[in-house]
């Protein structure tokens, strides 16, 4: 579906923030892509809800496989209305995904891979831009707009420990707009630390406004603590 006219305006905001490209702070600390190994495993700790309707659970990401064309990482969990779920997210590089979840439950396809980040990551990095994609399983084709920010670092403590992580700031506008409501504004943060070659916590929240604006409707509140990291063999 078309993207409304004011999550267009709002993006064109951020793409001239963003001065039309990405931009490297190359003085401050920085991290290389991680190395990842087949059976790189990470389990989070989850609490997803909205209100007083909240939930609390274990997902699980694994590393099943490895090429020269990427790999796939299996993700175990629940989604937004509380059901088990078993997913396979596909990736060219770390941090460019080729198919998997991006908001909440809905798994897209990009015909070109997606950059979620430039490695090596660092302070002052950001980029704005529209991405083609195909909505799973149905094979709707759209188009979302994909913008990250990376933050300083500093020492996060979760159940795994406590790691230095560098805070990347994502938004994103889906492709489900209709005559009724604005389209999906979703927005995370995450602290990336190379110590684990992931994340150790993560925010997610979505919203979309009705067709008068004057009422905002929450559909994601999810928090993500990293409870261990096992480190697959070389």
């Amino acid at each position: 579906m078309k993207l409304s006219i004011i999550s267009k305006l709002f993006f064109l905001a951020v793409a001239l923030v963003a001065a039309g490209g990405v931009a490297t702070a190359a003085h401050a600390q920085s991290t290389p892509a991680p190395k990842l190994n087949v059976g790189d495993k990470w389990v989070y700790n989850v609490k997803s809800g909205i209100g007083l309707t909240t939930a609390t659970y274990t997902e699980t990401r694994e590393v099943i496989a490895l090429s020269g064309n990427g790999g796939k990482i299996k993700v175990t969990g629940k989604t937004v209305d509380g059901k088990d779920f078993t997913r396979i997210d596909e990736f060219s590089a770390p941090g460019t995904l080729k198919s998997g979840a991006l908001c909440a439950d809905e798994v897209y396809r990009f015909p070109t891979p997606l950059q979620r980040v430039s490695f090596p990551l660092a302070p002052g990095q950001r980029s704005s831009k529209w991405v083609d994609v195909v909505a799973e399983p149905a094979g709707t084709k759209g188009q979302i707009n994909y913008f990250f920010r990376t933050r300083s670092w500093d020492k996060q403590t979760v159940p795994a420990g406590s790691f230095d992580a560098i805070r990347v700031d994502v938004l994103m506008v889906l492709d489900d707009s209709t005559p009724f409501r604005t389209a999906t504004n979703c927005n995370f943060t995450y602290w990336y630390s190379p110590a684990v070659r992931g994340s150790v916590r993560e925010r997610r929240a979505a919203q979309y406004m009705g067709l008068d604006q004057q009422a905002e409707y929450r559909v994601l509140e999810q928090f993500w603590e990293l409870a261990s990291f096992t480190l697959g063999k070389p």
